[in-house]
């Protein structure tokens, strides 16, 4: 396989600059109460942080932590949802779908991503947390709760990454990054590829928007990665099926997915030497 060349096709204005004005619009329009959720979530993410550390330094067990506490956290940003956007549904990984499935908005998250990381003393964790708005995902945010730097995406409107209070925009960022993996492979094992796994699907989709690997292919569920998918996505990058069908969107219900996301160079490359993802990926 030739050279991939990330850094080239991210740092093109050309490419940068071709925005459909119209698209962004139809998707998104003016969410009164959002810049005031996202303040709120990053709070409770803060919470989140704090009571899970309290809790695996009292020694409970792994399945009390994902049967108890994490839909109760879960529970906590519908509520957070509900108080700045009206009625809002619920899609977590740990408590399912909650609401009557008329909501106009619909949260998908998963709050403690990573969570068997964060019981054995590993660093990659996140609180990951999506709204969709009739249909379609609009915003985004994870957040490393290592460090509670955190990524963010509205639709339309670019993908950020904030650090210490610094704002920089993530279209491009992958451009200056002097070295990187082949891969970021999630829940699977790659063939012929020097790859690196995360176990912590929401953060290795947002290393891939920052130039951590030229590209990431994983199986998981929808509510570990609708966040980190659209802030791919307002990176720059495409999503495609292992058969290379590109996707643009994420089913809104509790689905297992199987997707490879890069530059559409890459993924050309990648459908040329595969014909199907599957023929990368060792069986285990």
């Amino acid at each position: 396989m030739a050279p991939l060349l990330l850094g080239e096709w991210l740092s093109n204005p050309q490419r940068e600059s071709r925005r459909n004005l119209l698209t962004t619009a139809l998707y998104l329009e003016s969410v009164e109460g959002l810049a005031d959720l996202e303040t709120a979530l990053i709070e409770h993410a803060e919470k989140v942080r704090g009571a899970a550390e309290g809790l695996r330094e009292r020694g409970i067990s792994y399945r009390l932590l994902v049967v108890k506490y994490k839909p109760r956290w879960e529970r906590e940003a519908l509520k957070l949802a509900h108080e700045y956007l009206g009625r809002v549904a619920l899609l977590g990984k740990d408590s399912g779908f909650i609401g009557e499935g008329d909501e106009e908005w619909i949260c998908i998250c998963d709050l403690l991503d990573g969570s068997l990381n964060f019981m054995c003393g590993l660093k990659y964790y996140a609180y990951s947390f999506a709204l969709a708005r009739r249909g379609e995902l609009v915003y985004g945010l994870v957040i490393d709760l290592h460090d509670m730097a955190y990524y963010r995406a509205e639709r339309g409107r670019g993908a950020q990454l904030v650090e210490d209070g610094v704002s920089r925009d993530l279209r491009g960022m992958a451009a200056g990054v002097p070295a990187n993996f082949d891969a970021i492979a999630t829940n699977v094992v790659l063939r012929g590829f020097n790859s690196v796994e995360l176990r912590c699907a929401s953060l290795e989709l947002c290393y891939l928007a920052r130039g951590a690997a030229q590209f990431w292919v994983g199986r998981t569920w929808v509510p570990d990665v609708a966040a980190s998918f659209l802030i791919v996505l307002e990176s720059g990058f495409k999503f495609a099926d292992w058969s290379f069908k590109p996707l643009n969107t994420l089913p809104l219900d509790y689905t297992e997915v199987k997707c490879v996301a890069s530059t559409p160079k890459i993924l050309e490359e990648l459908k040329a030497k595969f014909k199907s993802m599957e023929d990368a990926v060792v069986p285990v």
